[in-house]
């Protein structure tokens, strides 16, 4: 009879650890099925967890970071314009 492993997104190796660290999921898997001989779908669900908190950090996308310029500008005043003649269409 085969013993389960039980290990926690707590307890993991350090090498796994560094491959989250850098964003390397699928590595982190692999590492964690080598040394802990524990199924894809169980490492899977750890380095997802662990990844959350060790992780790279996703920059949030911020409003005043869009360029802005003349093409942006002359979108803007065509989707208004577009919308004002179809106001117009549909009031008359």
């Amino acid at each position: 009879m085969k013993s389960e492993v039980v290990i926690t997104d707590n307890e993991l190796p350090q090498d796994v650890i560094e491959a989250i660290q850098q964003g390397q999921k699928i590595e982190a898997i692999k590492r964690l099925r080598a040394a802990t001989g524990i199924g894809l779908a169980n490492a899977k669900v750890l380095v997802d967890r662990a990844s959350q908190t060790l992780g790279p950090k996703k920059p949030i996308p911020n409003f005043a970071d869009q360029p802005t310029g003349v093409s942006s500008l002359a979108k803007m005043l065509g989707l208004i314009l577009i919308l004002v003649a179809a106001w117009y269409y549909y009031q008359g």
